[in-house]
């Protein structure tokens, strides 16, 4: 979420190449959202924290971002097809989208591993000015993941304590609609961090970008400060572990007064299909909440101790680096987690790139993701044969 990149993750999200902090040190005085105290990968850095920085950055990164961005593209292909929409999935997609889009913006920054490209002066010029605006993009999207994690849970949570009652379920209208507004409302609120730094036009100066006076203004700092860490973290979070916690009563209860009613096997299809979603939305979320545990750890200690403390300290700046891996897994880990969960979206991806779902008789849908969707199997009659006799 935005707050844990702005205070802990400067590296990934404005360098790209982690060698070159120690020659890198933009001048700010008050605000360290961005970037580090230049000592802290001198002489007198610590083997591991050396060592971790290489695995992460250079060896993890790379491999993670790969990975999720092919496992979000399997995704979408399963998720955005007719007979899967429903609120719950308009959630999904969204969020697909959203990891999507954050771990391709990570891509141009692993050029700078190569020293001949990251040597050229092209090359050079685009980073300083795709930094800025990868700073800014990277704080949106995963403000809006974690924010469409919370809209899931919630829609899921009133859809089984209230699904008795239509008007308060979640359509997939009412569902777009949030997402829009998840998406507008996370670009409003970081639009300003375009103009907190600017790209070095002196290509052969280390620095590649340069702070402006907004950093330094201490009513901008204290805002951007306070803010960050209610609304890209103490809120989320608690949300989500309230949100979920009352899920998980729910759907157990659920499944209990199901089992004891015994009921037709119509509604009994129907039931099996809204506990199976929420126990993935139950997953999405614990896996969630466990990958932005060390940097909910490290916003709450900066907000405490300040960043100077943190980042002055060899084993906070370790932390940092794997937070950043833990936070792109978390981006990449949804497609294996459908996968596992659910037989009918495994079933439903083999079909797709089989080609086979259009060409089928009879079908089942795919993965029903809401109690109101289409969740019952149902079969395609299949074309009658009539023999007609020719006219004489």
């Amino acid at each position: 979420m935005a707050m844990f990149l702005n205070d802990s993750q400067a590296d990934l999200f404005l360098h790209g190449n982690p060698d070159k902090m120690n020659n890198t040190s933009f001048g700010i005085n008050s605000s360290q959202i961005i970037t580090f105290p230049a000592t802290q990968t001198g002489p007198m850095t610590p083997e591991y924290v050396l060592r971790t920085m290489f695995i992460c950055d250079r060896v993890l990164m790379p491999i993670i971002c790969s990975l999720g961005i092919v496992a979000n593209g399997l995704s979408l292909c399963v998720l955005t097809r007719k007979e899967m929409a429903a609120a719950t999935t308009c959630f999904l997609t969204a969020m697909a989208v959203s990891d999507l889009l954050l771990l391709v913006l990570q891509i141009p920054t692993f050029f700078e591993f190569n020293q001949s490209i990251a040597a050229t002066y092209s090359f050079k010029h685009f980073i300083r000015h795709y930094i800025v605006f990868r700073y800014v993009m990277n704080n949106v999207f995963l403000t809006c993941t974690g924010w469409l994690t919370v809209g899931v849970t919630i829609e899921r949570f009133i859809s089984l304590r209230f699904m008795f009652y239509p008007r308060l379920v979640c359509s997939i209208s009412r569902a777009r609609l949030a997402i829009i507004v998840i998406f507008v409302l996370s670009f409003i609120f970081h639009f300003s961090k375009f103009f907190e730094y600017v790209p070095n036009q002196d290509l052969d100066d280390p620095r590649q970008i340069l702070s402006t006076h907004l950093v330094h203004t201490p009513t901008y700092e204290t805002y951007l400060h306070a803010t960050n860490i209610a609304l890209a973290a103490i809120i989320p979070v608690f949300l989500l572990i309230i949100a979920n916690s009352f899920l998980i009563y729910f759907l157990a209860t659920h499944r209990h007064s199901m089992l004891c009613n015994k009921a037709s096997p119509s509604s009994s299809m129907t039931s099996v299909d809204m506990i199976h979603v929420s126990a993935i939305v139950v997953a999405t979320v614990l896996i969630f909440i466990a990958c932005h545990s060390v940097g909910v750890f490290l916003g709450l200690t900066i907000a405490s101790k300040g960043r100077n403390y943190v980042f002055g300290r060899p084993q906070y700046i370790a932390l940092k680096h794997i937070n950043t891996v833990l936070i792109m897994i978390n981006s990449s880990v949804n497609f294996p987690l459908y996968c596992a969960i659910s037989c009918k979206f495994r079933k439903t991806f083999i079909e797709v790139f089989k080609g086979r779902l259009a060409r089928k008789g009879t079908w089942t849908s795919a993965m029903p993701l809401s109690e109101n969707g289409a969740g019952n199997e149902y079969t395609i009659p299949q074309a009658i044969s009539v023999k007609f006799t020719p006219l004489h």
